[in-house]
């Protein structure tokens, strides 16, 4: 039996390799959804491991028990005969930039041969994991959004955000349906350099607010991207929403409950969110704040079969909750694009297979 040899890419590789194209990013989102929704891409239950929880939080059943986590993703998708297998992991602890230990997570996303299942390819997962969830948000301003020009609201301006706005101007015809953009972060000085760059980048109106009514308070988008772990820290009321508002749910627990009840619509990227029920919407049906048939798959939206917003006057909320079919139709553009520019180190997982 031949050696088996598998490409790594490193972060700068994947990045080179388009992990962090947003335009290119948006359409694997679009894409990957709408295979979901026609039953040509499959999600495995997502594994989470904790540590370092005392032993009353092992249990616990909405938010997450803790903040040192890994996450385990696997996801498969049938593109048009073309077979994507991902398994991606994720591993996380949000004190790691102010204890100077760098970014709040790491990864490693591995494509395999959907065939033997042997490695293809490794490679860092971080730059494709926060460029997809930003993407992931912009898919329901995309689909969900207002006429005309809208004013996007920001809570937090981490990396997820900043991926989320680039990808939410991308799908407003380029910035050219928004209006302004306000943000709010617990570090005001960070607020205010990020809404600078903001105007230097995309040639649009941004200011820092000082507070997060602020930054929802008559804003057409609000999307909140922020690191809390309980519903009991949330903060954003129904009544801080304008009427017409689209509320992207990226984050989980920053919106009230009564922000999903009174919404008009709910939408989510894919019925499978009803299964995680430690996490909205999964738990908001489990505790019976709303019924699962309020829920609307976008993918029916992107297909054609229903309808996504029909009022500028209705409220709507967008639940955004990850996936590994991300991960992996993103990946597998990465690695084409690595082989075609040679990029990426060979690395040799047997030279003769022991197990044989």
């Amino acid at each position: 039996m031949a050696r088996l040899d598998f490409l790594f890419l490193g972060q700068e590789e994947v990045v080179a390799c388009g992990g962090a194209d947003v335009a290119a990013t948006v359409a694997d989102v679009d894409r990957a959804t709408s295979l979901l929704y026609r039953e040509l891409a499959i999600e495995a239950t997502t594994a989470t491991l904790f540590w370092d929880l005392p032993h009353e939080n092992l249990k616990k059943k909405v938010g997450y028990a803790g903040t040192k986590r890994v996450n385990i993703h696997a996801a498969f998708l049938d593109d048009d005969g073309v077979k994507k297998v991902g398994v991606k992991n994720i591993p996380s602890n949000p004190d790691n930039p102010k204890n100077g230990h760098g970014p709040r997570a790491s990864g490693l996303l591995t494509m395999l041969d959907p065939e033997s299942g042997y490695p293809i390819a490794l490679m860092d997962a971080a730059v494709i994991s926060c460029t997809r969830t930003g993407a992931l948000g912009a898919l329901g301003a995309k689909y969900l959004r207002r006429s005309g020009q809208n004013r996007i609201g920001l809570i937090g301006v981490g990396p997820i955000n900043q991926a989320a706005l680039a990808a939410t101007i991308h799908v407003c015809r380029d910035g050219a349906d928004v209006s302004e953009v306000v943000i709010f972060d617990l570090n005001g000085a960070r607020a205010r350099d990020y809404a600078g760059e903001i105007t230097r980048t995309y040639r649009l109106p941004a200011r820092a607010v000082e507070s997060a009514e602020a930054a929802v308070r008559d804003c057409d988008i609000v999307m909140p991207a922020t690191t809390l772990t309980d519903p009991a820290q949330a903060y954003i009321p129904h009544e801080w929403l304008k009427r017409g508002a689209l509320f992207i749910d990226l984050s989980i627990w920053d919106a009230r409950y009564d922000v999903f009840q009174k919404a008009d619509k709910l939408f989510a990227n894919s019925a499978d969110a009803l299964d995680r029920k430690n996490l909205t919407p999964g738990c908001l049906v489990e505790e019976g704040v709303i019924t699962a048939d309020r829920l609307l798959d976008l993918g029916a939206v992107i297909e054609g079969e229903a309808r996504g917003r029909e009022s500028d006057d209705e409220t709507i909320v967008y639940f955004a909750r990850g996936m590994a079919i991300y991960d992996a139709i993103s990946g597998y553009r990465v690695y084409q694009n690595a082989l075609a520019k040679r990029e990426g180190q060979s690395l040799t997982l047997w030279k003769e297979p022991a197990l044989a």
